[in-house]
């Protein structure tokens, strides 16, 4: 039987695919407040123009791709917010400024070592731009196809595709937001991970110290690490994207990789901070859009809670709720093979002791955490029931942008 309901939270779901607002009611017993982030509304196509117009450190794409025969275009695959068909658009004609026909243009979608997006998930990404230009690759950490750039001064080696190293001319296009290896994700995180070849990425991932989550991107050391690999590669120019809690663009930086990427970090900053006020949970809903895309990413929407000494619930509706990823599963063909995992049984035990409750669509059916410790559930209803036996009263705090927020306790 569902226990009596209280407040019902209205939260935005389905970043990647169905976009929309949905309902979830709560137990009686519990008192939640939402912790809305800062803010900050979309950017006008004029401003985004102005953006690409006035780049930071650098001169205008159509202006610095003068006299390259061809491009490159990196754009981040359908798990992060990016806009990317309206930013391929707005680059496509500042390179025809510059004298780089379209035939000449190669996308390149920098997948890293997640699986690289099938024909559907490229063309709802990339809408009719895939018409536009000579090439559209979904790039193959596995694929042998690739060109060696040189080594970082922490010994990482840079092989990257073979396609985005023979261009004479590369842009990025990626969100900025806090990450808990890199200190903040985008910019020339497009080159590595984005389009090197796994064994790239294990020597990065595993040998060089993690960032703190959200920390000053210069004094990350694996942040510095890639982008030393971003100027072995030749990046030539970074758009670096600042999205609010609708994923809207609302901020955008042009410009040399490092620079423009450090002007988003800043602007980010300042829209996902969230003033929390005396703020002492029972218990933390973290819900994971607009990073809610596939089973890889829900570690994203933890971090803002991690602070506090209290169980939370994560809620995440994927559209690929997978957790492949080729760094730590090998080839996706013999991952597809492997039998899957089987949903820990809901106990009284696990129910009274789970550090964390997850709450997807697609629990048990597509996806399941490897943490046995966790308590899921697909039925959100069932979901509500159980837990209302653990927190009969609890004080409960709502991020509902959990991946895009910065918690400020004031």
């Amino acid at each position: 039987m569902a226990p009596p309901t209280g407040q019902t939270l209205r939260l935005r779901v389905g970043a990647a695919t169905h976009d929309s607002e949905r309902d979830f009611p709560l137990p009686a017993g519990w008192d939640a407040t939402v912790y809305p982030m800062c803010d900050r509304p979309a950017l006008t196509q004029a401003a985004v123009q102005r953006a690409l117009a006035h780049p930071v450190g650098s001169e205008p794409i159509s202006v610095a791709a003068r006299g390259a025969r061809s491009a490159a275009l990196l754009v981040d695959d359908f798990r992060r917010p990016t806009p990317a068909e309206r930013l391929c658009r707005a680059v496509i004609e500042e390179l025809r400024v510059a004298g780089v026909p379209p035939e000449r243009i190669t996308i390149i979608l920098g997948n890293g070592a997640h699986r690289p997006m099938n024909r559907r998930e490229v063309r709802r990404r990339l809408g009719s731009v895939c018409d536009l230009v000579g090439e559209v690759i979904s790039h193959d950490a596995y694929s042998p196809r690739v060109t060696y750039k040189g080594v970082t001064s922490a010994g990482t080696p840079v092989l990257v595709n073979e396609a985005a190293a023979a261009a004479d001319f590369s842009v990025s296009m990626s969100t900025i937001y806090p990450h808990r290896l890199v200190a903040w994700a985008g910019g020339a995180k497009m080159v590595l991970p984005g389009i090197c070849h796994v064994s790239s990425i294990h020597c990065h991932h595993s040998r060089l110290a993690a960032g703190e989550w959200g920390e000053p991107p210069g004094g990350c050391a694996s942040r510095r690490d890639i982008e030393e690999a971003g100027r072995l590669f030749g990046l030539n120019v970074a758009l670096c994207v600042v999205v609010n809690s609708c994923q809207e663009m609302c901020g955008l930086y042009a410009g040399e990789p490092t620079k423009a990427h450090r002007a988003a970090v800043a602007l980010a900053r300042k829209v996902g901070d969230t003033p929390m006020a005396d703020a002492h949970p029972d218990l933390i809903i973290c819900n994971a859009y607009p990073l809610d895309a596939d089973g890889t990413q829900y570690s994203k929407a933890q971090a803002p809670a991690l602070q506090f000494d209290c169980p939370m619930l994560i809620i995440n509706d994927f559209a690929d709720p997978s957790i492949y990823h080729g760094l730590y599963h090998g080839p996706l063909a013999p991952y597809r093979k492997r039998p899957p995992l089987p949903a820990p049984p809901h106990t009284d035990e696990l129910l009274m002791q789970a550090p964390v409750f997850f709450y997807s669509p697609q629990y048990d059916r597509g996806f399941m955490p490897p943490n046995r410790d966790w308590y899921g559930d697909n039925d959100w209803e069932a979901m509500m029931a159980a837990m209302a036996r653990r927190f009969k009263r609890a004080r409960v705090a709502v991020f509902p942008a959990a991946p895009l927020q910065l918690p400020r306790l004031v």
